[in-house]
């Protein structure tokens, strides 16, 4: 049986994620980058969390979601519990895997007002996705608490996948 190449991956991001919020800031804008790079931290283990579930299934692909790995598996005649798991964690908005990715989303969205065109015109009423939820809200309880879910998460389906 070949090694997981993926596994390592996982361990490193879980690991650095961990180091980080163990980390003493004092400064408020330092813990904010220590919150952001928690984050990145925990979303680089959850897709390599996939990737090595698609490894696991031989289906030659890095997904980019929990729907992408269980539409290849399917594509390939093969099932993937570990997948619908996730992609009913995804699918929860007050589940932490919902939240994480919520988070993700936001580091990479941008106010109109900081995107170096300048203030809106004042007679221009800002758009607001009311379905939307609010902005996320790192803290330090926050993230460990998602580190452990994820850390969890990955412990029972790889115990779960050994079974088999």
């Amino acid at each position: 049986m070949q090694a997981n190449p993926y596994t390592g991956s996982v361990a490193s991001a879980l690991r650095k994620c961990q180091l980080l919020l163990e980390t003493d800031c004092a400064a408020t804008l330092a813990r904010a980058a220590v919150h952001e790079a928690a984050v990145l931290q925990l979303w680089r283990a959850y897709r390599a969390f996939l990737a090595e579930l698609a490894f696991q299934l031989h289906l030659d692909s890095e997904p980019e979601s929990a729907q992408a790995l269980a539409e290849r598996a399917r594509a390939f005649d093969k099932t993937c519990g570990q997948a619908v798991e996730l992609q009913e964690l995804g699918a929860d908005p007050d589940s932490w895997l919902a939240r994480l990715q919520q988070a993700w989303v936001q580091l990479w969205s941008f106010s109109a007002e900081s995107n170096g065109r300048g203030q809106q015109p004042a007679n221009l009423i800002p758009l607001q996705n009311l379905s939307a939820s609010g902005p996320v809200a790192l803290s330090d309880g926050v993230l460990c608490e998602w580190h452990a879910a994820l850390s969890e998460l990955v412990r029972r389906q790889r115990a779960q996948a050994e079974e088999w």
